[in-house]
């Protein structure tokens, strides 16, 4: 490194140490707060975003020590991967670098290079519970037996839409716990936004995994209906 990439370095560090102080100071609360909040999380989802998608993410989690299993991961499931870790990542930004005071200009790493390090350690526990969930799938057809049922209630008898009730409950039972608290919620009218704060997780996550829970289930055995 030269001494003006040096310079530049040290500068950023100076600047990021300024930040800091001041965030704590103000109980991480005002407007540069919030200014600085949205830049480091639309910053942090562009770079792990292309860490999942590339496979990077499986080599620096394993520099950290945390070795993966390798799963091909569909692109628009990588973006929801990066979404989590992202999100939990800067939980640990948050509590840990932030309040709990682990992060420092002695440390001689930028808060952006910081806060990507947290999503890194993120990711671990974001990426096995996706392969628990996509491994784990019930292969029922949820959407179509919601749709019968609606059909049935309008256009069937009393006992033609008892049956029908049951076959979805099966369906329903047969979900996820995660996918069955989605389509709860979504179905008592929580919006995209208020399912994720409950559940921790960011609105386009919240939509993917409510789209896959309805999606994921394609066969639902005829002997049961």
């Amino acid at each position: 490194m030269g001494s003006s990439d040096s310079a530049l370095a040290a500068e950023r560090l100076r600047v990021d140490g300024v930040l800091v102080q001041h965030f704590r100071e103000s109980g991480l609360s005002g407007p540069l707060w919030d200014q600085f909040h949205r830049q480091l999380l639309a910053r942090g989802l562009q770079i792990v975003a292309r860490l999942v998608s590339s496979g990077a993410m499986f080599s620096r989690c394993g520099q950290q020590g945390r070795y993966l299993q390798r799963q091909d991961i569909p692109p628009q499931e990588a973006e929801e991967l990066a979404s989590d870790a992202v999100f939990e990542g800067f939980v640990y930004f948050r509590d840990r670098g932030l309040l709990g005071k682990e992060w420092s200009v002695d440390h001689e790493l930028p808060l952006t290079e910081y806060f990507v390090n947290a999503c890194v350690l993120a990711f671990p526990n974001v990426y096995r519970r996706w392969q628990t969930r996509v491994n784990g799938w019930q292969d029922v057809r949820l959407v179509d037996t919601l749709a019968s049922l609606e059909n049935v209630v309008a256009e069937g008898t009393p006992e033609d839409a008892v049956i029908e009730q049951q076959a979805v409950d099966a369906a329903f039972a047969a979900l996820s716990e995660d996918s069955r608290r989605l389509l709860f919620l979504h179905d008592q009218g929580y919006s995209h936004a208020e399912i994720g704060e409950l559940l921790r997780l960011t609105p386009r996550a919240v939509e993917g995994r409510i789209r896959r829970a309805r999606l994921s289930a394609r066969r639902h055995p005829d002997e049961e209906r």
